[in-house]
């Protein structure tokens, strides 16, 4: 598996063929991070598309400007899909409101765990 750390989030690219980003417990997510995350995907994917699978720890949030920005065109250079697994009813609703408020450029799903977001994602790599 390969890596990429920073101080609110991890990038890294799991044996699924999955891209995975992890938001750190209490980190506010801003575009800035956003944005570093991205390049991180077009590092450790070489510059091709993958599945996507995000998800974050307790009291951890994103601005408002990071939902518009990830849902756009220009962030989605290397995805093909996006994957949210939730772990409470705070980040489900949030999920489902960047879901339908934002309407993401790739398809966009939320699950409540990852075992079910990386098997949705699984339909999406290419053998």
């Amino acid at each position: 598996m390969k890596i990429k750390d920073f101080e609110k989030l991890t990038v890294s690219l799991l044996d699924e063929g999955v891209l995975h980003i992890h938001i750190k417990e209490s980190a506010n997510i801003e575009l800035n991070d956003a944005v570093k995350a991205v390049e991180a995907m077009g590092i450790l994917g070489g510059g091709k598309k993958y599945p996507v699978l995000i998800d974050a720890e307790d009291y951890s949030s994103v601005d408002n400007e990071v939902r518009t920005f990830s849902a756009s065109e220009e962030s989605n250079l290397f995805t093909i899909a996006d994957a949210i697994a939730y772990y409470s009813l705070a980040q489900k609703l949030m999920s489902s409101f960047y879901i339908q408020h934002d309407k993401p450029f790739v398809p966009t799903k939320a699950f409540p765990n990852k075992e079910e977001a990386i098997k949705w994602l699984k339909t999406f790599v290419k053998h």
